[in-house]
């Protein structure tokens, strides 16, 4: 589907190549950063609204109708994913999208969370519909916790820990936990030896190993040698998988060079800024993000700006 059939969609994009879930349909369905967290490797920028509350954020109606138009004109996808470019399961709606997506479509549904709230009964409830729940876990003490993922107030470790493991405990489908590593700050030993006591009680159903890929807007967050990694996964259990970008497969790489193709293409025209460029490629904030930052690095464009910066081709035109 072109850029421009897809301008007409507003809260999904896609379907992307996803290390993780192959061909995914995104829905985007919390606005730009309120998030629970506010992490320190976050490629979008610092969290504008810190919360835990959720609250009705997005129409789930006008998600839905999104959805049920995609699938209409023939759309297909490994995956339909809830996501957000905060946290989704602060949309309270989120167990309604989820419900009636599943009477549209027998493609697998997915719920990408930071997983804070699974605490809550509500919450869990509401991601208990969908086929894979992927949290996210980033510390095993609450020294590293407070470093790594800076949480809103109301947000304690000991919540955040127990409400993954009951969550495990009680989900019917698949989980699949994801670790970022971040050097410096939860890649000790120690650490992760920390870390491995709550996999064991999670016994995820995948467990995936993460580090910083890109330069993140949020705070200072390196990427950790190979090594780190290689020994991630022997602490962690042989079942670990590392997922970071240090091999891509070649269909993703390609896919990869497309897109950053479309968006030089884009700028090579007019600079544009980030929502300009959001609106007329139909991707999201997300993925425009990482290949924007990766042209830059590239010095094959420009950001002009900080606080609300546009893109320019370098490279003429």
């Amino acid at each position: 589907m072109s850029a421009t059939e897809f301008a007409k969609y507003r809260y999904l994009y896609g379907p992307v190549p996803s290390r993780r879930l192959g061909r995914s349909l995104g829905a985007d369905i919390v606005p730009y950063k309120i998030c629970s967290y506010d992490c320190i490797y976050c490629t979008l920028g610092r969290t504008t609204k810190l919360t835990s509350a959720p609250g009705r954020l997005i129409n789930a109606t006008d998600v839905i109708r999104e959805i049920e138009q995609w699938l209409e004109q023939g759309g297909s996808a490994d995956y339909i994913t809830f996501a957000g470019s905060g946290e989704p399961t602060l949309n309270a709606d989120l167990g309604e999208m989820i419900r009636a997506t599943k009477k549209l479509t027998d493609i697998p549904l997915a719920v990408i969370t930071n997983g804070s709230g699974l605490g809550e009964p509500e919450i869990r409830e509401a991601v208990s519909m969908a086929d894979v729940l992927l949290p996210s876990l980033d510390a095993g003490t609450d020294r590293a916790f407070q470093e790594v993922n800076r949480p809103v107030a109301s947000v304690s470790f000991f919540g955040m820990r127990e409400g993954l493991v009951q969550t495990a405990q009680q989900f019917p489908g698949q989980i699949w936990l994801e670790i970022m590593l971040v050097e410096g700050v939860n890649d000790s030993k120690a650490e992760l030896h920390a870390m491995r006591e709550i996999v064991r009680r999670v016994c995820p159903d995948k467990l995936q190993i993460n580090t910083v890929e890109r330069p993140s807007k949020s705070g200072d967050a390196r990427r950790v040698p190979d090594e780190t990694l290689l020994r991630a996964c022997e602490i962690l259990g042989n079942s670990a998988e590392i997922i970071t970008n240090g091999v891509v497969a070649h269909t993703d790489s390609q896919q990869w060079r497309e897109i950053e193709g479309e968006l030089m293409r884009m700028l090579s025209r007019r600079p544009c800024t980030m929502s300009d460029i959001v609106a007329v490629s139909g991707r999201s904030i997300h993925e425009v993000t990482k290949h924007l930052q990766s042209l830059v690095q590239e010095e094959l464009i420009e950001q002009i700006g900080d606080a609300d910066p546009y893109y320019r081709s370098m490279t003429g035109g």
